[in-house]
């Protein structure tokens, strides 16, 4: 999850000081973008 994040400017102490429930967000709105790109270049007919 850090580096997915450091890589679209967030700062590595920003997110080792995220709470629990803010590191829940994070996954999921990783996951979802990662759902999203995988759509967009037809990843899901795999």
């Amino acid at each position: 999850m850090y580096s997915y994040f450091v890589a679209r400017g967030h700062q590595l102490d920003y997110l080792l000081n995220l709470s629990y429930t803010e590191k829940l967000f994070f996954m999921q709105t990783m996951e979802r973008e990662l759902e999203i790109e995988a759509k967009k270049w037809g990843a899901d007919k795999i």
